[in-house]
Parts: structure tokens; C-alpha cells; sequence
């Protein structure tokens, strides 16, 4: 399955860039996310907060590829699924486009189920697409990104 979805922000794609390429800030602008620890190169484990009647899911993050600052791609996996994401940083007259593409494959999801949780992962993105242009543009220009 995949999920596309963009949004403009109104910073330069350096700024932006400075904020999704390093995982430990994604507890800033991923509302999911409650922490992230390094594990060795390019390589993390992110805990999400838990939803109800279910413990915190913890899932390995490895960055594949990376272009500062037009392109990353990372992968995710959990016990229910695996992620290729893939961001893409586009200047524009105003700002960045910022464009996040998950490909992803669920493991042990019944079928009949895997169309609603891929809505909802679409949902969860557009949120966080929210959380990151609020993030980075809180940010006075010319300001590192981790002193907002």
C-alpha cells in the first residue's frame, strides 16, 4: 500500500531538512513518536506512545539513502509492518514542498482490515506533515532548528 501527501512550508529546505533528517527530533514533530535512541550508524529505535488497550510498539528506523537537502529515504519496521519512506524537499518561491511517500507492507493484518489502517496511517501522516510545518516555521529564520 501507499500513502502520499505534502505540504508547503514556509522555510527554506536547508531548515526543514535540518529537522527530519536527524531522528532524535522527531518527538517534535512526529505526535506519535515518544522517544528515539540511536542504535549505531543511521540506525534507531523509535517508541510510540501506546493507544488504548495496547503497550507503547517499539520499531527499528534505519536511514537508506540520503541527499541533503532534497531526498531521504528511510525504513521502518515493527511486529505489524514494514515502511519505506521516502521525503522529498523541493524549494519553492514561498518555502519548501515537503512531500513524505510510506510504502508499506503489513505482516500480519487480515485484508479485510488492511484498507482501514491504511487510512489511518494516512491520517497520521497528514498530522505529522502538520506538527513539522508548525515546527520548523515557529523557528525565527536563521535560528537552529533545536533551539525553538
Amino acid at each position: 500500500m501507499r500513502v502520499e501527501e505534502s505540504i508547503e512550508v514556509g522555510r527554506p529546505p536547508e531548515a526543514v531538512w535540518d529537522v527530519v533528517s536527524d531522528p532524535s527530533n522527531d518527538p517534535r514533530w512526529c505526535p506519535k513518536v515518544r522517544s528515539v535512541t540511536a542504535d549505531g550508524p543511521h540506525r534507531w529505535t523509535v517508541v510510540h506512545r501506546p493507544v488504548p488497550l495496547r503497550p507503547p510498539l517499539a520499531l527499528t528506523l534505519e536511514r537508506v539513502e540520503a541527499e541533503p537537502p532534497s531526498r531521504l529515504r528511510l525504513r521502518e519496521e515493527d511486529e505489524t509492518a514494514v515502511f519505506a519512506v521516502e521525503y522529498r524537499l523541493e524549494p519553492t518561491a514561498t518555502g519548501t514542498r515537503f512531500t513524505q511517500t510510506s510504502d508499506f507492507e503489513w505482516k500480519r493484518l487480515p485484508r479485510w482490515l488492511q484498507r482501514l489502517f491504511a487510512r489511518g496511517v494516512r491520517r497520521d501522516v497528514r498530522a505529522q506533515l502538520r506538527a513539522l510545518k508548525d515546527e520548523v516555521e515557529r523557528a525565527p529564520a536563521g535560528q537552529p532548528q533545536g533551539m525553538s
